[in-house]
């Protein structure tokens, strides 16, 4: 199965996990093999999708699609029950037009079921790759792991937390995932998403790190509850991956792996510098997506609804789901006295009729600032609730 938009039925160089598992998803064996594969077909996951939910298909690439898909479904559970976190962030998408590139449309990008089937088998790559290049190479296997949450880490949220009723208890990534699971409010549909994207920015980040440097205790990957994991599956997109491809072949007696890559500094160096280069490209995508944003409110004025994900002295930082826009609101101008006093205690912003905390739910209008020509910036201003005046 190949979830892309190339041509199927062409023979593809690739390298491949080969797993026998019994219907409840245990795995019995895996393999790792240099393949050439020639897709059934070349599917979107929309139309994955489509065709799975199409009760009238009964064909053996549609039938293949949902033996994999209940694969995919108790992996998932296997892994819930280890205490992986269901965690959240605003990706966005952006329309383009064909012939000047601007964006047309924008919005939060949608997953479905054939997302997770996908990223099930994705994760199974990666976890199976990563146990078998440290068997082999316990010095210099590249990995992956996810530190715990440093103590307190969530402290802040749940201040704001308990303003409605909700607590997060870090004792243990499964303790995590069920009080995540419990942080929900009848009238919002998207606490719950919103209190996954806080959660998620209040961890520690993901890194890449050479296997002889840490302690095996230490290879978990606290996000997925996998005690070892590494990048495998977008050698297109990722050194890391590449590097790892290089292990595994040498494993599987494809190719000698370089003599550097046994070395435990240099591959240590690699690392590092991996994890900054990983660090920058994020800035680069958050970025391009805020000039994609303000390409395409430049000739538009929309009110929309807006939460509150940070307080601040003399503001607010709130997120437009429908846009996935991110901004600060001040509540005064510089040198202007502030109608609100800060709550330190419960994160608060009060003034006499209105109170802003995390989590509110706000309208909020959405614009260019053109004022300075050559500076341009997105605007959002409160519209609701009105706000007070010093």
């Amino acid at each position: 199965m190949c979830m892309c938009m190339r041509p199927s039925q062409v023979d593809r160089l690739a390298f491949s996990a080969i797993w026998t598992m019994d219907e409840d998803a245990n795995l019995l064996s895996a393999r790792f093999e240099k393949t050439v594969i020639a897709s059934e077909a070349a599917l979107s996951y929309e139309e994955a999708q489509l065709r799975m939910d199409d009760a009238s298909k009964n064909d053996p690439l549609t039938c293949g699609l949902r033996t994999l898909n209940s694969l995919a479904k108790k992996l998932k559970e296997k892994r819930i029950a280890a205490g992986a976190l269901t965690l959240a962030s605003p990706e966005v998408r952006f329309k383009l037009d064909s012939e000047t590139r601007d964006p047309t449309d924008v919005g939060m990008y949608t997953l479905r079921e054939a997302n997770s089937m996908v990223e099930e088998f994705m994760l199974l790559a990666n976890i199976s790759v990563a146990t078998e290049i440290t068997r082999a190479f316990p010095q210099c296997a590249m990995l992956r792991r996810h530190p715990q949450p440093t103590p307190g880490a969530f402290d802040a949220l749940n201040r704001s937390l308990e303003l409605h009723g909700h607590r997060l208890d870090a004792s243990s990534s499964l303790a995590l995932t069920q009080s995540l699971d419990a942080c929900d409010k009848p009238n919002d549909p998207y606490f719950n998403k919103l209190t996954r994207i806080l959660a998620t920015r209040s961890m520690q980040q993901a890194r890449y790190f050479c296997s002889g440097a840490v302690v095996p205790d230490d290879y978990l990957h606290y996000g997925l509850a996998a005690p070892i994991y590494t990048h495998f599956t977008s050698p297109i997109r990722r050194y890391a991956d590449q590097v790892v491809h290089r292990l595994l072949a040498a494993i599987i007696g494809w190719e000698p792996v370089a003599h550097e890559m046994l070395d435990l500094a240099p591959m240590n160096d690699l690392c590092e510098n991996l994890n900054l280069r990983h660090t920058m490209a994020q800035h680069a995508g958050r970025a391009s997506v805020a000039l994609h944003t303000l390409i395409f409110f430049r000739q538009r004025d929309v009110t929309e609804d807006a939460y509150i994900i940070k307080v601040r002295e003399n503001g607010v930082v709130v997120l437009v789901p429908r846009y996935g826009i991110e901004g600060i609101i001040y509540t005064c101008q510089r040198g202007e006295p502030n109608p609100f006093t800060y709550d330190k205690k419960d994160d608060t912003l009060n003034a006499p009729g209105c109170r802003l905390q995390t989590f509110d739910r706000l309208r909020v209008r959405i614009s260019v600032d053109a004022t300075k020509p050559h500076r341009p910036k997105l605007s959002l201003v409160i519209v609701e609730p009105t706000l007070p005046t010093a």
